[in-house]
């Protein structure tokens, strides 16, 4: 068998297997659906949890947005509460106002973060509240339902119509004679050429 010939075969070989190797490396996904970065859910109630430094006691309260939750000294309102979505990182956040009844006692109305506890703190001698989740029933504003991701479509395989069938009895080598590449294998291995 020529050489050419060989090295015309093995292509062969290895560009019909193309397609399989393409189909065995997988077929395409669809992108993950999630919500866009600045979408929150409301729900009904806000938990929050307060720490009385005095006696170092620790109460978590669950209130619902619209009412006052009374601890100690302190009254405990939230306006709105907002959670992320489940395909986001994890965050809520809830318009709170807080009013410790001591006199001269500290005052706080506005957002507090879940995530970030020091963007929104309720400057008080005394206590620390925090906001730790949204819970409860679904309210406004209301999650939009996900798109439905559509998968892309792969272009064909390389080589499974693209490569024509080889011409003639296949016995000689094909190239018509080009001078750079020799019409048999020679007898003794030359050095210094490459293959």
């Amino acid at each position: 068998m020529k050489r050419a010939t060989y090295k015309a075969v093995a292509c062969g070989a290895i560009l019909a297997g193309a397609p399989v190797l393409a189909q065995a490396a997988g077929s395409a996904l669809a992108p993950p659906a999630v919500y866009a970065p600045d979408t929150w859910q409301g729900k009904n109630t806000a938990v929050v949890r307060v720490l009385d430094r005095l006696d170092a006691h620790v109460e978590v309260i669950s209130v619902p947005v619209g009412t006052t939750a009374h601890y100690k000294s302190l009254d405990i309102t939230p306006s709105r509460c907002l959670q992320r979505p489940p395909t986001l990182s994890p965050d809520a956040a809830a318009w709170l106002a807080v009013q410790d009844k001591h006199p001269n006692g500290a005052a706080f109305q506005g957002w507090m973060l879940a995530a970030e506890p020091a963007l929104g703190v309720f400057e008080s001698p005394v206590y620390d509240v925090r906001m730790v989740r949204c819970e409860g029933a679904d309210t406004e504003p209301m999650l939009p339902p996900l798109p439905k991701p559509v998968a892309p479509v792969a272009p064909p395989a390389y080589g499974s119509d693209t490569v024509p069938a080889p011409a003639g009895d296949g016995a000689s080598s094909g190239h018509a004679g080009s001078p750079d590449i020799p019409d048999a294998i020679p007898d003794k291995q030359e050095t210094g050429g490459v293959y």
